[in-house]
């Protein structure tokens, strides 16, 4: 098993050493741990009102945080790196990121417009909107990462649903088998997310119906806790794993220097 969602306190919402991340995923005999910290977002000419990602002038020390952590684990500690997906900046954000020795890319959705639907202090614009529309212009953000060339990975493609809004399944579902297309069709990988079932929504990001829909595509998957603290490292991965095993995946996707290689559940590669 493999955690490719850890994340540092240079995004200002995380806690504990890199090295604390790293020994409790040895601790729990993980194969590979990867860190996703938040890429700056005022790189790409966008300030979250509330600060939420590292500082552009931080990315080089990040980089250089993870590589020192790597030299002294006892398991393969990958660079990544998660990139908010705002329209209009994948041409700058390619830039940014090629200087740098990313093993991975993360893709997310937390921004609609300049509404992060997914910060507790803005929740409330749920009541002000319409469900059905927010889970559109947050799913058509989804295809657009996916078509931007930009990442190897979408992290928790349905975090709308963080505060437990939802909308019936009949509307989910098309949802679905658009997003299950367009992952197919462009080679991205989904994360299965853990983070889900320690909030209101209660369940794993994303849903078990978006799940069996990528993998009964042919889409690719991988793992994270989406960890903010040590103890947060391969959370729930049990359930995870079975669940991915009664849908029948066998193996998760792993990555060196943006290259796809594969591990397999039962601990093979």
């Amino acid at each position: 098993m493999i955690d490719y969602h850890l994340h540092t306190p240079l995004c200002r919402h995380a806690s504990g050493k890199l090295e604390e991340y790293v020994k409790e995923g040895e601790r729990r005999g993980l194969q590979e741990v990867g860190f996703a910290d938040h890429f700056p977002l005022e790189t790409l000419g966008f300030k979250p009102k509330i600060p939420v990602t590292m500082k552009p002038g931080e990315l080089p020390r990040y980089v250089e945080n993870v590589q020192q952590a790597a030299s002294t684990a006892s398991i393969p500690v990958k660079t990544g790196i998660e990139v908010d997906y705002l329209p209009g900046t994948a041409a700058a954000a390619k830039e940014v990121l090629k200087k740098y020795p990313f093993d991975y890319v993360i893709g997310s959705v937390h921004f609609i417009g300049s509404w992060d639907c997914t910060h507790p202090l803005y929740r409330k614009e749920f009541e002000r909107r319409s469900l059905g529309e927010v889970y559109l212009s947050y799913f058509e953000l989804i295809w657009e990462a996916c078509r931007s060339g930009v990442f190897d990975i979408i992290a928790h493609a349905d975090a709308v649903k963080k505060f437990g809004h939802r909308i019936p399944l009949e509307q989910m579902e098309p949802l679905y088998r658009e997003t299950a297309r367009v992952m197919q069709e462009t080679g991205v990988c989904l994360e299965i997310n853990a983070a889900g079932l320690d909030t209101e929504a209660g369940e794993i990001y994303p849903s078990r119906e978006l799940v069996k829909a990528c993998l009964q595509n042919g889409v690719e998957v991988t793992l994270g806790s989406d960890a903010h603290e040590p103890g947060q490292v391969a959370r729930h991965f049990s359930q995870i794993k079975l669940m991915l095993q009664e849908e029948g995946a066998d193996r998760v996707a792993v990555f060196r220097g943006r290259r796809k290689e594969h591990y397999y559940l039962d601990g093979g590669k």
